[in-house]
């Protein structure tokens, strides 16, 4: 059994203290000598790699990240299972040490996505990789909502731009009758690079859209006035069921509801319309996840529409509700049992 990152043999507990501060982790614990002696030592009968990014993006700071999965890291430790948090990028790690890695604070894949799709056939091709690599490479380009649309999704309205294209900006809104839009990359992680424009002079927007094609698929879709008033509906299902619902509000005057931007978040309990969308969303995409993030928004009729399903690096709000942890790290011991590249 090979090592991570080479490093030396250290104490459960210390490993888990390390596991829950450092995104470049930790493994090498006695592996060997715990799968024979099983749990008799109160150690490791298995490994699973929380896999993480190297840098994250600007405004978040490291022990954030660390933070996100710690309720989920701790979880698993309490099923016996040795938890590591290497970066996607690093290149030193032994993935065929992992009996499971799962994808899950990747915030820096936004800029090489091609690198972090191959990264993912690679690594599926070594250990049991959730999601699985095909669900990330579908996943990781906004154009999967074209699909989940032919199956019947509700997805907000979408004009669909391609890198090099010219768009008028001005003429496409007036076209489509949408007074305020909202631009984005296909390729994106939370609002990164994302503009609201309307109210007349467009010219902003237009240099901001001209950029972006330069390097980028855009999306251009009308703003939905309910995300500012209403806020964002976050249901997070776990293999197919939901597990918990979570309102995102964001800060008075603004429209985007991540922590960052002084958005704010609050658990859900009357959300029973959401959830029965997200499951069928989520049954819709024809992929077993193992679990998938289903945003949402009202539109100008109270209709609940898919703003994204997110199956790379949901934040799955476990501080939140830290129950959550407990079902995910469930679902993940169960897959340990299962052959690697099985659909359970």
């Amino acid at each position: 059994m090979a090592h991570l990152y080479g490093a030396a043999t250290v104490p459960c507990d210390a490993l888990a203290e390390q596991g829950a501060r450092s995104h470049i982790a930790l493994l090498t614990v006695a592996v060997v000598h715990a799968r024979t002696t099983g749990r008799d030592e109160g150690c490791i009968v298995a490994v699973i790699a929380l896999v993480t990014c190297e840098e994250p993006p600007v405004g978040i700071a490291l022990d954030d990240v660390a933070r996100v999965d710690a309720p989920l890291a701790s979880a698993l430790r309490d099923r016996g299972v040795t938890v590591a948090a290497p970066s996607w990028r690093a290149t030193d790690v032994d993935w065929d040490a992992c009996d499971m890695a799962v994808v899950r604070t990747v915030w820096d894949y936004i800029d090489a996505r091609d690198e972090f799709v191959a990264w993912a056939d690679e690594v599926g091709q070594i250990t049991d990789l959730w999601n699985r690599p095909e669900v990330l490479r579908w996943n990781t380009h906004k154009s999967y909502l074209l699909e989940l649309e032919d199956r019947g999704a509700p997805v907000i309205p979408t004009a669909w731009t391609a890198q090099g294209d010219r768009i008028d900006l001005w003429r496409l809104m007036t076209t489509r009758g949408w007074g305020e839009v909202v631009i984005k990359p296909a390729v994106a992680s939370g609002s990164l690079r994302l503009l609201r424009a309307g109210g007349g002079d467009v010219t902003m927007a237009q240099r901001h859209l001209d950029q972006l094609l330069v390097t980028d698929d855009v999306m251009i879709q009308p703003y939905l006035p309910a995300i500012a008033t209403r806020g964002e509906v976050s249901v997070v299902v776990i293999d197919g069921i939901v597990s918990h619902v979570v309102r995102k509000r964001a800060a008075a005057g603004d429209f985007r509801v991540q922590s960052e931007y002084g958005g704010v978040y609050e658990p859900l309990d009357d959300a029973d319309e959401a959830s029965r969308l997200a499951e069928w969303i989520v049954e819709a995409t024809g992929h077993p996840l193992l679990v998938a993030r289903v945003d949402l928004v009202e539109d100008a009729t109270g209709q609940l529409q898919l703003i994204e399903l997110e199956a790379t690096e949901p934040d799955l709000f476990l501080n939140l509700v830290p129950a959550a942890a407990d079902l995910l790290a469930d679902a993940m011991v169960e897959r340990l049992a299962s052959p690697p590249g099985g659909s359970a």
